[in-house]
């Protein structure tokens, strides 16, 4: 009885011991829980603020150079410049652009120093661009002040675009049209704006540089904030395997399978044609509305409707990059491309006029061009930096995205400015417009009759 009554209180107090540790399991566990879930909330609460920082940055990026850059073959032509020498003029930037982008992005690549070139080369870029304003009597020198404009802009869009996706995770890699949306708002609220102050007598072209000049600066602001330190970038591109003794190497053995690799080549010769339409429509649109209203009379509401036309322009454009993910997910990225390619000759047939002089379906006809010709781009360049970011080795994101941005704002653009000024000049701008929609229609054709008798010939083929 005894021994039974010493191990009884042992029992209870092993039993109270078992239950008082289960406690302080299950205390430890909640508390653990409750840890993580805050962690988790932190971490949700940080990548929203990422989000709103990056939305900001395309923002400003995109006003600062929709202020100026879309007006230059307005302000060239009214420096008195010919339809030729503006188109040669226009033709330095996609040539630099093709040169020194690929550079610049096998730069940041291999010393990681991404955020360090973005900014610097933004701001040389922005006042090079500014020194145009202080040349419009001298071609030579708004020629060489245009070509280093190009020189370090070159490295800017592709580089901000790189940096981003990257910076996104798989899932959200689908959205990065919806960031860029942003970046359309910015361009479309600054040229509405500025087309009002170029119009307006009391301002003038001028005016469009020192805006360009202070919301650049603000650019630069927001770069400074929202894009990875060039220690981050740095320990990225050391973590994705690197070494030094291998640069060369490396980058030559992966150059080489990127140019023989047949879908990147294919999206590259597609952001090369649609790079080379849109330059033509870029560089002469908007002088051959201007002609149509001078010629009927109406250059008093040039600049009202103008600005519509631009409203219309970031509507599409916006409305682009907002569905692009969904698109992508329904066609592909490279469906998304091929449908966007086959919509470019609609564009030429718009601005050439389809109404009778200047009526309201010829009006109808810009605004639809312009929110068509805006579509067409975000279409194209979202589906193209998201699958060329999923497809090219790690360590040549910037590069591959700048070889694209020299494919589009270099090859396309550069034949696109040539070819374009030749054709106005020969032709007259309306009538260019016809013969390349005519022949795109014509080329669109034949590479569809291509593709279906090789499906018939392969359907047929032996087993």
């Amino acid at each position: 009885m005894g021994a039974m009554a010493i191990a009884e209180p042992a029992v209870t107090t092993a039993r109270q011991t078992g239950r008082a540790d289960n406690t302080d399991i299950l205390t430890k566990h909640d508390v653990h829980q409750a840890k993580d879930a805050r962690q988790t909330g932190t971490m949700q609460a940080t990548e929203q603020s990422s989000l709103h920082k990056i939305r900001l940055l395309y923002f400003f990026f995109r006003f600062s150079t929709g202020s100026l850059i879309p007006f230059l073959p307005l302000f060239m032509s009214s420096c008195g410049f010919t339809h030729e020498e503006i188109g040669r003029l226009q033709a330095i930037r996609p040539i630099v652009t093709m040169i020194s982008g690929p550079f610049w992005g096998a730069l940041s690549d291999r010393t990681g120093k991404k955020k360090l070139i973005l900014i610097s080369t933004f701001v040389i870029s922005a006042i090079c661009r500014l020194s145009c304003a202080f040349f419009k009597d001298d071609m030579q020198l708004f020629a060489i002040a245009l070509c280093l404009t190009s020189l370090f802009y070159a490295a800017v869009t592709a580089l901000l675009d790189s940096i981003v996706v990257s910076s996104l995770s798989s899932k959200q890699r689908l959205n990065f049209g919806k960031l860029r949306l942003w970046g359309e708002l910015g361009n479309g609220i600054s040229s509405t704006l500025m087309m009002h102050v170029s119009n307006n007598e009391a301002y003038g072209f001028e005016h469009l540089f020192v805006v360009h000049g202070v919301s650049a600066a603000v650019a630069v602001v927001f770069m400074s904030l929202c894009t990875p330190s060039n220690q981050y970038n740095q320990q990225k591109t050391k973590a994705n395997g690197i070494a030094k003794n291998d640069d060369i190497i490396d980058w030559r053995r992966n150059l080489l399978d990127v140019f023989t690799n047949a879908e990147i080549a294919s999206i590259l010769g597609a952001v090369a044609v649609t790079g080379c339409s849109i330059s033509v429509l870029e560089n002469f649109s908007y002088i051959n509305i201007k002609t149509l209203y001078k010629l009927h009379g109406q250059e008093d509401r040039l600049g009202q409707e103008i600005s519509l036309y631009r409203m219309f322009h970031t509507s599409g454009g916006m409305l682009t990059w907002w569905w692009s993910g969904s698109w992508q997910k329904r066609l592909g990225p490279n469906g998304v491309i091929f449908a966007s390619v086959c919509c470019v000759p609609l564009i030429f047939f718009l601005y050439a006029g389809v109404g009778d002089g200047l009526d309201v379906w010829t009006k109808i006809g810009f605004a639809a061009a312009e929110a068509i010709r805006s579509a067409i781009f975000a279409a194209m360049w979202s589906s193209a930096t998201i699958r060329m970011n999923m497809i090219c080795p790690s360590h040549m994101t910037a590069a591959l995205q700048a070889i694209m941005d020299a494919s589009y704002r270099g090859v396309g653009s550069t034949a696109g400015a040539y070819f374009g000024g030749a054709l106005c000049k020969k032709f007259g701008i309306a009538n260019a417009f016809k013969i390349v929609g005519k022949s795109f229609v014509s080329l669109l054709c034949m590479l569809g009759a291509v593709f279906l008798s090789s499906r018939t010939i392969g359907s047929h083929a032996p087993k």
